[in-house]
C-alpha cells in the first residue's frame, strides 16, 4: 500500500513538474520573442533617425509616370497638361509638380502651346507655374523666358526673366511681361530702367 501511495506521488510529481516546465518554457519563449521585437524595434527606429535630416520626417511623396490633367480655364477654354513624370506631397495633394511639362490651350482662334522642364499644376484653382526652357507659341508668335505663371482665377499671365518673342511683325526682349486676359492689355517692363528692346519688321 505505501509502494502504491509512493508511485501516486511520484506519478503526480512528475506530472507536476512537466506542466511547470512547460509555463516555464512558455513564459521564456514568449519573454525573449519579446525582447527581440523591441530591439528590433528601437534598431529600426534609430536608423530612419540617421536618414532623417535634421530630426525631420520625410514628407511622403505619390509619384506617377506620363501623367494627364484635362480642364477649362477661367475663360471657358480647354487645356491638357502633360508630364513626363510628376509626384505631390501627401498633405499637399493639390499641388502637383511635374517635369517634361506640355501644355496646349484650345483658344477661339487657335492652339497656345506651352513646353517647359518644370511645372508646379494646383488642380484645385487650375493655377500653373512653368519654369526652365519656357517656351510658348502661338500661331506665328514664339516666346521664350524663365518662367511663365498662368494664374487662372485672376486671369492673368506672368511671362518673366529674359524674355524673347519673335513673330512676323518682328521681335521683343524684355525682362518681364503681363497679360490681363480679361481685357486683352499687356504690359512690358524690365526690372531696371534699360528701355525695352522692340524691333519690328517692316
Amino acid at each position: 500500500m505505501a509502494s502504491s501511495k509512493f508511485k501516486l506521488n511520484n506519478t503526480k510529481l512528475i506530472q507536476v513538474s512537466l506542466l511547470l516546465l512547460a509555463f516555464l518554457l512558455i513564459f521564456f519563449t514568449y519573454f525573449f520573442n519579446l525582447k527581440k521585437k523591441q530591439t528590433s524595434t528601437t534598431a529600426n527606429l534609430d536608423q530612419i533617425k540617421t536618414i532623417e535630416p535634421d530630426g525631420q520626417k520625410e514628407e511622403a511623396v505619390n509619384r506617377f509616370i506620363s501623367v494627364e490633367y484635362a480642364g477649362f480655364d477661367r475663360g471657358g477654354n480647354r487645356f491638357v497638361l502633360s508630364g513626363e513624370t510628376a509626384w505631390f506631397e501627401v498633405d499637399r495633394p493639390n499641388l502637383i509638380r511635374m517635369e517634361q511639362v506640355k501644355c496646349v490651350f484650345y483658344l477661339k482662334n487657335g492652339e497656345a502651346i506651352v513646353t517647359s522642364n518644370f511645372a508646379i499644376y494646383n488642380n484645385v484653382t487650375d493655377d500653373m507655374e512653368f519654369e526652365e526652357n519656357v517656351k510658348i507659341k502661338f500661331l506665328e508668335n514664339v516666346l521664350f523666358s524663365e518662367k511663365a505663371s498662368f494664374m487662372n482665377l485672376q486671369n492673368q499671365l506672368f511671362i518673366e526673366g529674359d524674355v524673347k518673342g519673335s513673330s512676323t511683325q518682328g521681335k521683343l526682349f524684355a525682362d518681364k511681361l503681363h497679360f490681363d486676359l480679361s481685357d486683352q492689355k499687356l504690359k512690358i517692363g524690365m526690372y531696371n530702367d534699360e528701355k525695352v528692346n522692340i524691333k519690328v519688321n517692316y
